[in-house]
C-alpha cells in the first residue's frame, strides 16, 4: 500500500512526502509511519494498537519521534 501510494504520488508529480497512514479496524488501529530521511526513504514502521486502550494522538506523536531516530 505504501509503495503504491508513493508510485501514484510520483506519477502525479506531487512534491511531498507521506508522513503516516492510518487504517482503522473494528478493534484496532494500524499506524504506518513512512521514513523519509536519507537512506531510509521508502521504508516504514508499522504499529498495531488495541483500539479500546490506545490513545491515537499520543501514539502518532511517539511513533513520529521514534521514526526520527531511525537511521540505516
Amino acid at each position: 500500500m505504501v509503495t503504491a501510494k508513493l508510485r501514484t504520488m510520483a506519477d502525479l508529480g506531487l512534491d511531498s512526502d507521506i508522513e503516516d497512514v492510518l487504517i482503522t479496524l473494528g478493534g484496532q488501529y494500524h499506524l504506518i509511519n513512512v521514513l523519509n530521511s536519507g537512506g531510509s526513504k521508502g521504508l516504514f514502521v508499522y504499529l498495531v494498537l488495541d483500539r479500546s486502550y490506545a490513545n491515537l494522538a499520543l501514539a502518532r506523536h511517539k511513533l513520529n519521534n521514534l521514526a526520527k531516530g531511525i537511521t540505516i
